[in-house]
């Protein structure tokens, strides 16, 4: 088998942030709500993973979503119904019940007791109220859920934010989200949630990567 080699932030073009934050806005938006085999058709069909800036398509991450959509197309036509019930059950374990002990939330995994709704939760609060955000449906999905940090991050680089985008993910999204990743990638029944939770590792890491070569070229300049 022909391996993948790494991608890099190097294949990402310099000035790309405001397109890595709709990037973030799609995985976000992915993240916070089970979708429908269509509705993630629809989206390969208009060149999703393709068209992500943060992960370049020859990346091992992106071409693992495209194979699982195409995949998931031929279920589709298969049985259409299971793979629908199929995808639904996967989203639950992950994001609803925690059947895969693989929270979306940063609590579960940075408190001592592995519990949400702690010290960590409240921490990222802070964080958003510091910097002018508010989660509104906090009662859905706390404030630490994957789907609203990828979305402040979004906010913050359509503001010119680096500096306090490349904090955040030091001190919370990147602290948790690998192990998130992983644990997915791991136990989820579907290739197409799998590949989602690897897909944003790698919007991640790529985010980090940019942020702090954008903070040296400043740095440098001066």
């Amino acid at each position: 088998m022909v391996q993948t080699p790494p991608c890099t932030s190097a294949e990402v073009a310099p000035g790309s942030l405001r397109a890595i934050a709709e990037d973030l806005r799609t995985l976000a938006w992915l993240h916070a709500s089970e979708h429908r085999p269509d509705t993630w058709l629809a989206l390969h069909a208009a060149g999703f993973p393709r068209g992500l800036v943060a992960v370049p398509a020859r990346c091992a991450e992106a071409q693992a979503m495209a194979q699982a959509l195409t995949r998931l197309r031929v279920d589709v036509e298969a049985n259409p119904q299971r793979a629908a019930d199929e995808l639904d059950v996967d989203y639950a374990d992950i994001y609803l019940t925690h059947a895969l002990r693989a929270s979306p939330c940063e609590s579960v995994w940075c408190d001592d007791d592995h519990l949400v709704m702690q010290g960590p939760t409240f921490a990222v609060r802070e964080f958003y109220r510091q910097h002018g955000a508010m989660v509104a449906d906090r009662r859905r999905m706390s404030d630490d859920h994957l789907s609203h940090q990828l979305e402040f991050l979004g906010r913050l680089l359509d503001g010119g934010q680096q500096a306090v985008a490349a904090q955040f993910l030091h001190q919370h999204l990147m602290v948790w989200l690998p192990r998130f990743a992983a644990r997915v990638a791991e136990r989820a029944a579907t290739p197409v949630y799998a590949a989602l939770a690897a897909l944003t590792l790698r919007a991640g890491l790529t985010l980090q990567a940019q942020l702090a070569d954008s903070a040296a070229s400043a740095a440098a300049a001066d």
